[in-house]
C-alpha cells in the first residue's frame, strides 16, 4: 500500500492528494452507509436505499461543477471540497440533536416520513402525500446530500488534474470506500449511529488536511477533525442526538437503544391502552394481561417483552391467542420458531406442558434486550431449560437441520428482519419463498404442522395461501384443501398447513378453539359461506389458473424474486395503478417508483442540463458520456444482483451487503490500479468490457448452482466462495473506467470530469433502477440488464483513441 501511494502521487497535483483522497472516500462510504441506517429508522425503509442515490448524485454533481468552473482544478479547492464534506456530515449530526431536543422541529421535519399511513386494517386516506410530503423530501435530500456534493469537487477535481494518468486515484476512491464499509459496520458495534457521524467527518476532515496546500488550510481541516471526534463521542455519551421515535410517534422517553450493522433495537414504555387489546389474542379473554415493554427494531419491527412471572402465572392469557391454535392440536410438541422476538412465541409454546422449542432469532440484540437489558423483568425467556436458541437466519437454519418439528411457526417475523442492510430493499423477504416452504416441509414429522401468521389485510393472507398449494402440488398432493386451515382474529390469519390431512379429530377440536376464543373461519368455510379468493385457490382446478383471475399478483414468490410483500404486477405498476388499488403494502413501491422519477428530474435539473448548456464542451464528447452513462448504469445493477445473490448464501442480508460492498470496491480497486500498467490500449478496454458482461452473467445463471452445494460449509469457506464470485467480476469492472479515461487522454482531461459527473448520474437512477427491475422481474433479469450495458458500453467506445495518451 505505501507503494501504491508514492506511485501514485508522482503522478498527482499534490503528493499528499492521494492519502487524503483515500480517508475522504472512507468517510464517504461510512456516511452512505450511516444514511442507510439512519433512514430506516428515521422514515419508511422504503427511503433507505434513497442515500445510494444522494451519494452518486452529489458526487456527480461535484463533477459538473468541476467541468463547469476551471477554477475547482486546483489545489485549494481540493481541500476545501474535502473540508465540506466533513462540516456537512457535522450539520446532520447537529439536526439529528436538535430533533431529539425539539419535538416540534421532529413534527414538522420527519412526521411525514415516519410511518404516515400506517394504521392497520383501516385504508390509508393518503393524509402527508403530495406536495407536502415531496417539499419535505427534497428538503431532506437537501441536507442529506450536500457533503456529498463537496467530496464530488474534491474527487473530480484531482481526477481531471491527473489525466490521462488518473488510475492510482481512481484505485484511492475505491480502496478507501472498501475501508469505509469495514468502518462503518466495526464503529456501529460499539457506538450509535448518530455518534458514529462524528467518526466519518473526521475522516473527511483528515482527508481535508492532507489535501489542503496551505499551513492555515491544514490547521482549520485538523480542527474540525478534532470538533467532530468530540461531537461523536459526546453524542454517544449523553445521547443527544438519538432518535426519538418508536413506533411510529416521537417518544423522547427510550427506555434503552442498541445499534448494530443490522438495525436500531429500541424499547420503550408502553401505555395501558397499547396492552390492553393486544392482537391475536381472543376477544373472550377477559383475565389478566401481563405488562409489557415495547420493543422496536428499526421503524417496521414491532415486538414487545413481557414480563415473565405473570407470564408463567398465567398461561390462559397465552393459550387464547391464534397463533397457539397448532399446540392445541398437537400435544407435546418439539416447536421450531422462527423470529421469536421479545418472547411472546415463546411464552405461547411453553403455555402448554411438555412442548419443547427450538428458536432462531436473527438479531442478537433483540435476544440481548430479552436476557440482558430487562432480563429481570423478562424473566429470561431464552434461557428456559425448555427452549434452545440458535442465532441465525431462518433460512439457512432449515436449510442445514435435520430435526423434525412438530410445529413449525414463524409470527410477523418481517417486521424484525432488516431491511437487506438498508440497501436496494423493497420487502425482500427469503422466509416466505417457494424454496423456504420447500425446506420447511422437510423439516415437518408426520404429525406436524406449518403455522404462519400474518396481518390478513390486502394480499397476505391470499399469498401465504397460494405458497402453501403450491409446495402441495409440489409434493403430488391433489386434495390441498385438506392440508389447509385458515383462522383469523381482528385482521390477524393463521394459515396452518399439515403435512398430513387435518383429520376429522383435528377439525373437531380446531372448531370447539375458534368458537370459544371467538376466532374467524376464513378456510374451509362453513357450509352455504360462498367462494371467496382464498377457497378459489385451494378448491380451484389449477393455481395458475386462478392467480390470472386476480386483480393481483399473489402467485409463489422465489428465491429470485423474493418481495412477498409486493403484489402488483408489472403492467399495473408501469400503468400507475390508483392508490385505491394498490393496497398497504405496494404503497412502498409507489413511493419507491416516485423516488426514482424525482432523482431523475434531479439528474437532469442538476448534471444534464448544465452538460446541455455549457460552452466549450469538448467536441465528440457524446460517445464517451455514453460510455460513462453505461458504466454507471452496468454497475449497479450488477452489484445489486450479486448482492442479492449472496443474501441466502451468506446467511443474512447485512453479511451480504457488506461482502458484495467491500468486494467491488476492493476488487475494483485493484482492477483500477492495474489499468494503470504500460500498455494501456483500446483492445485492452475491449477485454474488461467483454469479460466483465460474461461474469455478470456467469453470476445470473451460474451463481445458484455453485451455491447451492456450498452452503452446508463452514463460515469461513463461504465467505471465501462468496469472495471467488465477487473480486473477478469486480476486478474486472474496475478496470473499465479509467482505462476508457486514459484512452481519452489524447485529447486532453476536458471531457473527464463530464463523464465522471454523468457516471455518478447514471449511477444515481440505477442504484434505484435496478431495485424496479429486480421487483418486476427477478434478480437474474437485474444481472442480465447489467451485462448488456456493458455490452453497450462497448460499442460506444469504438471510436476511442488506440492507445492511452501520456
Amino acid at each position: 500500500m505505501t507503494a501504491f501511494f508514492r506511485e501514485a502521487a508522482g503522478v498527482t497535483p499534490s503528493r499528499r492528494a492521494v492519502p487524503g483522497l483515500f480517508l475522504l472516500s472512507a468517510g464517504v462510504l461510512c456516511y452512505e452507509l450511516l444514511l442507510m441506517r439512519v433512514f430506516s429508522v428515521l422514515m419508511w425503509y422504503h427511503f433507505a436505499s434513497l442515500a445510494i442515490g444522494l451519494a452518486l448524485l452529489g458526487l456527480g454533481a461535484g463533477g459538473v461543477a468541476v467541468g463547469l468552473l476551471p477554477r475547482l482544478r486546483t489545489d485549494p479547492w481540493a481541500g476545501r471540497g474535502a473540508a465540506a464534506f466533513a462540516v456537512g456530515v457535522l450539520g446532520v449530526l447537529g439536526f439529528l440533536a436538535a430533533a431529539r431536543a425539539s419535538p416540534e422541529l421532529a413534527e414538522v421535519t420527519l412526521a411525514p416520513f415516519h410511518q404516515p399511513f400506517y394504521r392497520p386494517f383501516a385504508r390509508p386516506d393518503g393524509a402527508g402525500q403530495g406536495a407536502a410530503l415531496a417539499w419535505r423530501l427534497a428538503g431532506l435530500a437537501v441536507v442529506a446530500g450536500l457533503p456529498f456534493l463537496g467530496a464530488g469537487v474534491t474527487t473530480a477535481s484531482l481526477l481531471a488534474r491527473a489525466a490521462p494518468r488518473l488510475h492510482g486515484l481512481y484505485a484511492a476512491t475505491f480502496l478507501g470506500s472498501a475501508a469505509g464499509c469495514v468502518v462503518a459496520p466495526a464503529a456501529l458495534g460499539v457506538w450509535s449511529a448518530p455518534a458514529v457521524l462524528g467518526v466519518a467527518a473526521a475522516l473527511g476532515a483528515g482527508g481535508a488536511a492532507l489535501l489542503a496546500p496551505g499551513r492555515v488550510g491544514r490547521a482549520g481541516a485538523w480542527a474540525v477533525c478534532a470538533l467532530a471526534a468530540l461531537g461523536g463521542g459526546v453524542a454517544q455519551a449523553t445521547g443527544a442526538a438519538e432518535i426519538p421515535f418508536a413506533q411510529s410517534r416521537y417518544e423522547p422517553g427510550l427506555l434503552a437503544v442498541r445499534w448494530n450493522a443490522m438495525s436500531r433495537v429500541a424499547a420503550f414504555p408502553l401505555s395501558a391502552a397499547d396492552v390492553a387489546r393486544p392482537f391475536g389474542v381472543s376477544r373472550a379473554y377477559r383475565g389478566p394481561v401481563p405488562p409489557q415493554v415495547g420493543l422496536v427494531v428499526d421503524d417496521s419491527g414491532y415486538t414487545n417483552l413481557f414480563e415473565g412471572a405473570a407470564s408463567q402465572a398465567n398461561p390462559e392469557f397465552y393459550r387464547a391467542n391464534i397463533v397457539a391454535l397448532p399446540y392445541h392440536l398437537r400435544a407435546d410438541a418439539r416447536a421450531l420458531l422462527f423470529g421469536p422476538g421479545g418472547g411472546k412465541d415463546l411464552w405461547i409454546a411453553l403455555s402448554f406442558p411438555g412442548t419443547s422449542v427450538r428458536a432462531v432469532e436473527i438479531n442478537p440484540d433483540v435476544v440481548a434486550m430479552a436476557q440482558e437489558v430487562f432480563g429481570d423483568f423478562t424473566g429470561r425467556p431464552y434461557a428456559d431449560p425448555r427452549v434452545a436458541l440458535t442465532i441465525s437466519d431462518g433460512r439457512r437454519f432449515a436449510a442445514l437441520d435435520r430435526g423434525e418439528y412438530d410445529v413449525i411457526g414463524a409470527s410477523a417475523v418481517f417486521g424484525r428482519l432488516p431491511p437487506a442492510a438498508g440497501a436496494f430493499t423493497l420487502s425482500e423477504d427469503l422466509l416466505h419463498t417457494r424454496e423456504a416452504f420447500r425446506d420447511y416441509w422437510r423439516r415437518l414429522s408426520p404429525r406436524g404442522v406449518l403455522s404462519l401468521s400474518h396481518f390478513a389485510y390486502d394480499q397476505r393472507a391470499l399469498r401465504l395461501v397460494a405458497l402453501a398449494r403450491d409446495r402441495l402440488a409440489g409434493e403430488g398432493i391433489a386434495s390441498p384443501g385438506d392440508h389447509v386451515r385458515v383462522v383469523s382474529d381482528r385482521g390477524l390469519a393463521n394459515v396452518m398447513v399439515g403435512r398430513a390431512p387435518f383429520s376429522a379429530a383435528d377439525d373437531e377440536l380446531l372448531a370447539a378453539r375458534v368458537a370459544e376464543f371467538g376466532f374467524t373461519w376464513l378456510y374451509p368455510l362453513p357450509p352455504g359461506g360462498g367462494e371467496t379468493a382464498l377457497t378459489e385457490l385451494l378448491d380451484g382446478p389449477a393455481l395458475a389458473e386462478t392467480l390470472a383471475t386476480l386483480p393481483f399478483d399473489v402467485g409463489p414468490p422465489s428465491d429470485d424474486r423474493p418481495f412477498f410483500y409486493y403484489t402488483l404486477r408489472p403492467r399495473d405498476f408501469l400503468g400507475w395503478a390508483a392508490p385505491d388499488r394498490a393496497g398497504f403494502d405496494n404503497r412502498g413501491a409507489e413511493l419507491l417508483r416516485t423516488a426514482f422519477l424525482g432523482l431523475g428530474a434531479l439528474t437532469l435539473a442538476t448534471l444534464l442540463l448544465p452538460l446541455a448548456v455549457a460552452r466549450g464542451f469538448p467536441r465528440g464528447g457524446l460517445p464517451p458520456l455514453a460510455f460513462a452513462a453505461c458504466l454507471g448504469l452496468g454497475f449497479m445493477a450488477l452489484e445489486i444482483g450479486t448482492m442479492k445473490r449472496l443474501s441466502l448464501f451468506l446467511g443474512h442480508p447485512v453479511y451480504a451487503a457488506s461482502a458484495t460492498l467491500f468486494g467491488f470496491l476492493l476488487g475494483g480497486g485493484a482492477g483500477s490500479l492495474w489499468a494503470g500498467r504500460p500498455g494501456r490500449t483500446r483492445r485492452a478496454l475491449t477485454v474488461a468490457l467483454v469479460a466483465g458482461a460474461a461474469l455478470g452473467l456467469v453470476q445470473a445463471f451460474g451463481a445458484p448452482g455453485l451455491l447451492a452445494p456450498a452452503l452446508t460449509l463452514s463460515d469461513p469457506v463461504r465467505w471465501a466462495v462468496a469472495a471467488g464470485l465477487v473480486l473477478p467480476l469486480a476486478f474486472a469492472l474496475g478496470v473499465c473506467f479509467p482505462t476508457g479515461m486514459a484512452l481519452l487522454g489524447r485529447v486532453g482531461g476536458q471531457v473527464i470530469p463530464w463523464a465522471w459527473a454523468v457516471n455518478g448520474a447514471a449511477s444515481v437512477l440505477g442504484s434505484v433502477g435496478s431495485v424496479l427491475v429486480a421487483m418486476n422481474f427477478g434478480y437474474t433479469a437485474t444481472l442480465v440488464v447489467g451485462s448488456g450495458l456493458y455490452l453497450l458500453a462497448l460499442a460506444a467506445s469504438a471510436g476511442f483513441p488506440r492507445e492511452a495518451g501520456t
